[in-house]
């Protein structure tokens, strides 16, 4: 992407997050049953800015107005994800074992709902379904990568930052 191209992709990208409201956000997010936790690091993103060409960037705002459109194009993949991440943090409460195989059992339980929500996504978008769970692992990560190179590449390729 050109420097032009990205700065006007920026422009594009501050003028969609104009109405892109704090309260709705984090209420979003809250209903998705987020924790506190997460939610206190949303907040803060969402109020970080940079300055670029003397103009000021809302990227908090465009990261999150991404994030929330990839889990709207993949609501059972982030169903998926969050019931695995759920059931690691169940395991850790088992004690002595729990806090040893909480994260592979996180890990586990996430990929695997993952794999299976991104199915279910695909059936409700009328895709096919091949019998292969790794073709089904590299989309998923292609469609992730996607997502990470998007926000970058707009944000910050070809273009000097000053972060706030």
């Amino acid at each position: 992407m050109k420097k032009n191209e990205a700065a006007f992709e920026v422009l594009i990208l501050q003028a969609e997050t104009a109405n892109f409201d704090k309260v709705d956000t984090m209420a979003y997010f809250s209903n998705k049953d987020i924790p506190l936790e997460v939610l206190t690091r949303l907040d803060y993103l969402f109020d970080k800015s940079v300055e670029m060409g003397g103009q000021v960037v809302n990227v908090g705002k465009i990261v999150l107005m991404k994030l929330i459109k990839f889990i709207c194009d993949n609501p059972s993949m982030a169903f998926g994800v969050a019931i695995g991440v759920g059931l690691g943090v169940l395991v850790n409460m088992i004690p002595f074992i729990g806090a040893f195989i909480s994260p592979i059992v996180t890990i586990l339980a996430a990929t695997y709902g993952a794999l299976r929500g991104h199915r279910l996504d695909k059936v409700m978008r009328g895709e096919y379904i091949g019998d292969s769970l790794m073709e089904d692992a590299i989309t998923i990560a292609k469609q992730f990568w996607v997502l990470v190179a998007d926000i970058f590449n707009t944000l910050f390729l070809d273009n000097p930052l000053v972060v706030d």
